[in-house]
């Protein structure tokens, strides 16, 4: 998919510096997302549930909450943990108890003997609370300035520690009790109290006619209704920077991808054009740097070329003089020097095709692969025991008619001097060309599969020009087949763990 373009000053910055404003962007987005959902979203439910619901729980055995949950009960034979291990209050009787107690019981219709109530704040659910609590009687003057009030601590226990050092002695006495228990104890409260104020979950039990006991089951604390709104906002922020960052980051990574796909297709004739310098100041810096590789490696090999041509032009001349001198010595020794003479002049010439094979490609027109194949092996059919199989009509490359024919000779002299012939097919795979030479020969170890395209690499170590060639015949033709952006390869033919022979494959685009 192609981008929209952006500004020229935008994509040449260093990617250190696109990727610093990425992440700076994602960041003010998604706390400007946080932000707006806070301001916007309605307040959360609330997460405990009100009198009117825990009666109908007693009572019913569940109840459907307000904010979505279920407020279930248990039946116990025996009284619920919080009625047996209540430690006792350090003020005497809890106001808030009494008030919830006495108004479960009206709603029951119960005596409220029979109904218990545990509102002691659960401090395992705030870890980050204090350790401490702390009461502050209203007469607070009459204790003198060194008293701060009654700490009780986690366990719901009077603390006889106190910051500021208060004397042992300095309890409440019964008058503040009292008063403390007043504050709590509100009997004219409004007719819709049981119904319109929710309290944080508390735990609360009715003994039944039949002695056992039905117990609230608070619901799962999580997730909470402000956890909810979190994760929302969390996804949110997610669902709507995902498209930014891909957006950016595919726009990033682009020029890298150029690049990459540059280095892949370059070139080292001269008429290759150099990769151009766009994107960001690293991307630039790499494509100036491949080009310079480019250059040197194109002289590195235009060099080579030359050194081989001027030996091969030099040889000749001695060459020539050695034909015509030997025209005086006995016709057997005559015979034995013009082999040799023969010998070395196939080796010149195949050094030659060797390191001149990116110059073949250079020259390619649209060539019938099917048809040149074809008539290549009828006419070496008699003297290399050609046979052709399926060949698939019309199939067309570019390339060169002389290179093409070079790889194709040279498989086919291999094929004959290793296994004593071959079989010929050439079919269409996809956009592609594959040109099968097949032999019932020993086949090639695995291990030399790829060795054997070394130059002078032989899998005949003698040496001898009657057993093996000079080891340049399939180094040339992969050569040139990697020229026309093709491949060569070999493989065994194996069936029930026997080679029974050799595949050449000779791959090419289609034109």
């Amino acid at each position: 998919m192609r981008l929209p373009p952006l500004p020229r000053c935008l994509t040449r910055l260093p990617i250190f510096t696109q990727v610093m404003g990425l992440c700076v962007f994602v960041l003010i987005i998604s706390i400007l997302i946080n932000i707006a959902l806070v301001v916007l979203m309605p307040p959360p439910k609330p997460s405990g549930y009100t009198l009117n619901e825990a009666a109908r729980a007693l009572s019913e055995g569940q109840v459907k909450l307000r904010n979505g949950r279920t407020l279930k009960t248990e039946t116990l034979g025996s009284p619920p943990a919080f009625i047996r291990e209540k430690p006792p209050h350090p003020f005497g009787e809890n106001g808030f108890e009494q008030l919830m107690r006495q108004r479960l019981a009206q709603s029951l219709k119960v005596p409220e003997s029979r109904v218990f109530i545990d509102g002691r704040p659960d401090f395992r659910r705030n870890r980050f609370g204090p350790d401490r609590m702390v009461f502050r009687p209203p007469d607070q003057g009459a204790r003198g300035p060194g008293f701060q009030g009654v700490f009780v601590e986690r366990a719901g226990r009077p603390s006889s520690q106190h910051p500021s050092g208060p004397p042992p002695d300095a309890t409440p006495d019964g008058a503040t009790l009292h008063r403390m228990r007043e504050a709590f104890l509100i009997n004219s409260l409004p007719p819709g109290f049981n119904e319109q104020i929710t309290f944080p979950a508390f735990r609360a039990a009715m003994q039944l006619p039949d002695g056992r006991y039905r117990s609230l089951i608070p619901p799962r604390q999580f997730p909470e209704p402000w956890q909810v709104s979190l994760l929302l906002g969390f996804l949110l922020t997610a669902a709507l920077i995902a498209p930014l960052a891909w957006l950016l980051s595919r726009r990033l990574t682009q020029p890298i991808a150029a690049l990459a796909e540059g280095a892949a297709k370059l070139e080292f004739d001269r008429a290759a054009e150099p990769l151009k310098e766009s994107g960001p100041a690293e991307v630039r810096r790499a494509t100036q740097v491949l080009n310079a590789m480019q250059v040197r490696i194109r002289q590195h090999v235009e060099s080579r070329t030359a050194v081989i041509a001027a030996i091969a032009h030099d040889l000749k001349t001695p060459l020539a003089r050695l034909r015509l001198r030997i025209e005086t010595l006995p016709a057997k020794e005559r015979d034995k020097i013009a082999q040799d003479i023969a010998h070395m002049d196939s080796l010149i010439r195949s050094a030659m095709t060797f390191a001149s094979a990116d110059k073949m490609a250079q020259n390619v027109v649209r060539l019938d692969l099917s048809a040149l194949a074809e008539s290549l092996a009828e006419d070496m059919a008699d003297l290399h025991n050609i046979e052709t199989g399926p060949i698939e009509p019309g199939l067309t490359v570019m390339a060169d008619s002389i290179a093409m024919k070079r790889i194709l000779c040279n498989l086919f002299e291999n094929a004959h001097r290793y296994a004593g012939g071959s079989r010929l097919s050439v079919q269409r795979d996809g956009d592609q060309v594959v040109v099968t030479l097949s032999d019932d020969g020993p086949g090639v170890p695995d291990e030399a599969l790829e060795a054997v395209f070394e130059p002078f690499h032989r899998l005949e170590s003698s040496r001898n020009r009657d057993t093996g060639g000079a080891g340049l015949g399939l180094s040339v033709a992969r050569a040139l087949a990697e020229a026309h952006q093709g491949t060569l390869t070999l493989r065994n033919r194996v069936t029930d763990g026997r080679v029974e022979g050799l595949d050449a494959l000779l791959t090419l685009p289609l034109a």
